[in-house]
């Protein structure tokens, strides 16, 4: 499917990435790290539920994307502060077609965001992170705010059940309150080939986000119906993401509803 954006195809494909070959940095990760703690002063997230997140073993972690994207460092960091763990994180394609960024995302522990890359790391015993909503969610229009942009994504139900691992959770309330959101260029979304990359307009304060408060809420491991040969069975399939779609629905649904304040939680 990636071939067909226009975009794209000035790049080479992106090679995969093997878990005996990882290129995962943790004296980079390190050295990113106070940087990471100090912004976190600005958004002050809180975490409710990093128990659920193991301290060993596979897990696939399932989230929303806040406006733009960068909410993704702090569930990061309060999970690698809480477990000691770094997930994998999956990426949009466009992301990995330079050859410089795909370098440094990779010591970063970033991977292109294929079912082959997360299963690889998934087997290899690594948590993997994956924001199903992809640009549909950082790149969202007002009316998509706290809202899962989930309706073309089986890919990660399906990862879910090749592998038989679990899925956790992680929703994200401020996220969507970093901009006012203005409109959305589509003539770059012509340019790249979906109309998903059709940025929108923001507003903060100037072109800073607005400090709001990030508070992340993760669920117990869900472990879904079927089997890696169920994978083929699309009613099962489509069941299973209804689950899953449900409950990440409610735990933003609940955490919309016990906020008092958008810049204090």
């Amino acid at each position: 499917m990636f071939e067909d954006y226009t975009f794209s195809r000035l790049f080479n494909t992106p090679p995969d990435v093997y878990p005996d070959e990882d290129p995962l940095d943790m004296d980079l990760l390190n050295k990113i790290r106070p940087f990471v703690k100090f912004l976190s002063h600005y958004f002050r997230p809180t975490y409710v539920g990093l128990e659920n997140i193991p301290e060993q073993g596979p897990a696939l972690l399932v989230g929303n994307h806040g406006i733009i994207g960068f909410d993704a460092a702090f569930i990061f960091l309060g999970i690698y502060d809480a477990t000691g763990r770094m997930p994998r994180g999956l990426g949009d394609y466009h992301l990995f077609l330079d050859p410089i960024t795909r370098k440094f995302l990779t010591r970063l522990g970033g991977l292109s965001g294929t079912q082959e890359n997360a299963v690889r790391f998934l087997e290899a015993g690594n948590l993997v992170n994956v924001y199903p909503g992809g640009a549909r969610d950082a790149w969202k229009g007002p009316e998509g705010r706290y809202k899962l942009h989930w309706e073309k994504s089986f890919g990660f139900i399906e990862v879910a059940m090749k592998t038989g691992v679990p899925i956790i959770l992680h929703m994200g309330i401020g996220t969507d309150d970093t901009y006012r959101i203005l409109g959305r260029m589509r003539l770059l979304g012509r340019i790249m080939g979906h109309p998903k990359y059709a940025v929108p307009m923001w507003f903060g304060w100037g072109p800073l986000p607005r400090p709001v408060k990030f508070s992340y809420y993760i669920s117990p491991p869900i472990h879904l119906e079927g089997t890696p040969e169920d994978v083929a069975d699309r009613a099962m399939v489509k069941r299973n993401h209804r689950m899953v779609w449900a409950i990440g629905t409610q735990m933003l649904e609940k955490g919309l509803e016990q906020r008092d304040s958008i810049w204090f939680g």
